[in-house]
């Protein structure tokens, strides 16, 4: 099982707690989606640029249940620290790993 962390920022859900949805494939996709829409329409963008426009669209699609008044100008105020953090949090959000000594994974080859 999958434990719930709490997070807490001061401009996400009005200072209050708050719990990541679990990060899907799905939610994944849609981020490629939105961010390669704006590739091309940018498509002189730098790769720092393009890594930067990626983070922020994942950030708001991971905090949409959370909070839907969070624009990208929040986003681009964060300390980039902080940015990167919520990034790997949301991007881990429901992560169960896979190990090979659980058994049920894939049979150890002999």
């Amino acid at each position: 099982m999958v434990k719930e962390e709490k997070y807490k920022l001061s401009f996400i859900n009005n200072g209050k707690p708050f719990v990541l949805g679990k990060w899907t494939v799905r939610k994944h996709n849609e981020v490629l989606k939105k961010t390669s829409i704006h590739e091309k329409a940018n498509p002189d963008l730098s790769e720092e640029e393009r890594l930067a426009k990626y983070q922020i669209v994942l950030i708001l699609e991971g905090l949409k249940e959370v909070d839907s008044s969070l624009t990208e100008d929040a986003i681009e105020e964060m300390h980039p620290m902080d940015r990167n953090e919520l990034f790997s949090a949301i991007f881990n959000s429901g992560r169960e790993g896979i190990t090979a000594d659980a058994g049920n994974f894939q049979k150890k080859k002999k």
